[in-house]
This record gives structure tokens, C-alpha cells and sequence, in this order.
């Protein structure tokens, strides 16, 4: 594995947040940080400035992870990839983030989508196929192609 990458986890449910920690640190990445609303999320988006994202798109106190995707784009540089049960809720354009992951998702397809995306931040593009489970942004998908002459 190459760096470690530098990922932030803003979910409202205690055990997926346990769950998403676990696998990421068992596959050598770091958490930069954790939150549970999208105020907290943003507020460490600044703070931190993650490479990657996974943030819920409903979270505690009825705010949004819109919010955090939003702040994400702002900033630049951060890969933002929801993980709802909700995602017919996003537009096709995923509201920007890279990607989408439904609730429930099991620890392989989380390893898969880890493998993915940090082939994509550190190698792009990945040679690894989409993992099962995962719904690529057609923008992150077109970000990889190369350039017209």
C-alpha cells in the first residue's frame, strides 16, 4: 500500500461509524477525524483538510450531508462518497461527490470500494473494476479520461 490515506467519517449511527473506523484503520488508512452532524462535518473538512470523505447524507440533528459535500467542493482537493440508504434521493450528478455507497454495505464491498478509491487518488485511473455496490459520478468517472489533443 502506497501513503496512508487521510479520511474523515461524518455519520450519525454509532456502530456504522465503528465499523467504517475499524475497516479503514485495518486497511492502514488514517481517520482524521469523526462527526455525527454536518456542522461538526464541515467545521472538520476545514480543520483537517481529509483526502477522502464518507459522509451520510441524513444526519444527527436533521442536517444534511449536502452540507459536507458542498464544503467539499469549496475547498477542492477532497474526494467526498456518500454512504446512505438514501440514494435515490441524490441527483445523477451524485451532488458532486465521487460516489455513492448504499446502506446496508458489507465489509467486502467497503475493502473493494477502499482499494478502488485509493487507486483512483494516488494512481488514477484505477485499474480495478468498479466495485459491486458502488455508483461512480459520470464527472469522477470523465475525470479520468484523457485529454483531447
Amino acid at each position: 500500500m502506497s501513503e496512508p490515506l487521510r479520511v474523515l467519517l461524518v455519520e450519525d449511527e454509532a456502530l456504522i461509524l465503528m465499523q467504517l473506523e475499524m475497516l479503514l484503520e485495518d486497511a492502514g488508512h488514517v481517520i482524521v477525524g469523526t462527526a455525527m452532524t454536518a456542522e461538526d462535518g464541515v467545521t472538520l473538512v476545514h480543520e483537517t483538510r481529509p483526502e477522502l470523505v464518507f459522509v451520510d447524507l441524513r444526519l444527527g440533528d436533521g442536517s444534511s450531508g449536502l452540507d459536507v459535500a458542498r464544503a467539499v467542493r469549496e475547498i477542492g482537493g477532497v474526494t467526498a462518497v456518500f454512504i446512505t440508504a438514501n440514494s435515490r434521493q441524490l441527483s445523477e450528478d451524485l451532488e458532486g461527490a465521487a460516489a455513492v455507497i448504499s446502506k446496508p454495505f458489507s465489509a467486502s464491498v467497503m475493502e473493494d470500494t477502499l482499494a478502488f478509491l485509493e487507486e483512483g487518488l494516488r494512481r488514477p485511473p484505477p485499474v480495478l473494476a468498479v466495485p459491486h455496490g458502488m455508483i461512480l459520478a459520470p464527472a469522477y468517472r470523465a475525470s479520468w479520461a484523457p485529454a483531447a489533443p
